[in-house]
């Protein structure tokens, strides 16, 4: 391919044609084609084959000023690194260094606050989203793409498929397994996905982020509550419970045992705080 031959709008695209066909998560896609839009706006009419590692540290030194956190600026050097490596383009980026990753926690529910969730959810979809979500450890993506043929509610287990394509299995409690009896009882094709969407095909991932949302606003939940952290949340709650981290890590679909070990650091300081409450009267 001849760069030059291309735009760089038309790169962008060419780039995210490449994630959508090695199965990146839509939020994935959506997050790189914004913050590499931002960044052809940036050089300002110069071509991306010119770019320089001057280049991308003022982009992000902009971002910084406008405002961004440091976990979206650490997210826009990943975004800006990877498409300049994939247009063959590295020994542009000579000398450059991604910004430090934010070491934040991940933030998790409490048991009693899922169940608040699920006690205000009005529909037998909505019930079943939450307790899949935070029983199964999937990611939202997942979750969207699971179609009936996959659950075996005897077994208690479900078929999904995660990044790269890679079937794994998991698992899922009694309380999710009533709620798919109940869900199920309307539904008798098993090829069709388990949550469809309006239109053909399966439900939107937005549409699985506002029915959290809504549901968590519903159960008086003073906190910002999305798929995602239902998914810290299973991860957190089995550690707590004694299962071991290499477990969590196969159910979470993680390639890296480093990935899930932060979860080991949340208990920690779980273990810390209720420790704390137990023995501040003495």
């Amino acid at each position: 391919m001849n760069l030059r031959e291309l735009s760089n709008e038309q790169l962008v695209e060419v780039y995210v044609a490449h994630l959508s066909a090695r199965n990146r998560s839509p939020r994935t896609i959506k997050t790189f084609k914004s913050l590499l839009k931002m960044f052809i706006a940036h050089l300002s009419g110069k071509h991306v084959s010119n770019a320089t590692t001057w280049d991308v540290d003022l982009f992000l030194a902009k971002l910084k000023e406008r405002g961004y956190t440091e976990r979206s600026i650490y997210t826009a050097a990943v975004a800006v690194k990877r498409f300049m490596e994939y247009l063959g383009l590295r020994e542009n980026l000579k000398g450059f260094e991604l910004p430090k990753r934010p070491s934040e926690l991940p933030r998790y529910l409490t048991p009693e606050e899922v169940e608040a969730m699920i006690n205000a959810a009005k529909s037998a979809r909505d019930k079943l989203v939450v307790s899949l979500l935070y029983s199964t450890g999937m990611r939202v993506s997942e979750l969207v793409n699971v179609k009936v043929s996959d659950v075996n509610l005897e077994e208690g287990s479900i078929v999904v498929k995660g990044k790269g394509n890679k079937e794994r299995l998991v698992f899922f409690d009694n309380r999710t397994r009533r709620l798919l009896l109940e869900y199920l009882s309307s539904s008798t094709e098993q090829d069709s996905y388990l949550f469809p969407g309006r239109r053909k095909g399966h439900m939107h991932y937005v549409t699985v982020e506002r029915i959290v949302k809504y549901l968590a606003d519903a159960a008086g939940l003073k906190k910002k509550v999305t798929p995602h952290i239902l998914r810290h949340s299973f991860a957190t709650f089995s550690l707590s419970r004694g299962m071991d981290v290499r477990e969590i890590q196969e159910l979470l679909g993680h390639a890296s045992l480093r990935t899930t070990q932060v979860y080991t650091h949340i208990a920690k300081s779980r273990l810390l705080e209720d420790y704390r409450r137990v023995w501040a009267q003495t």
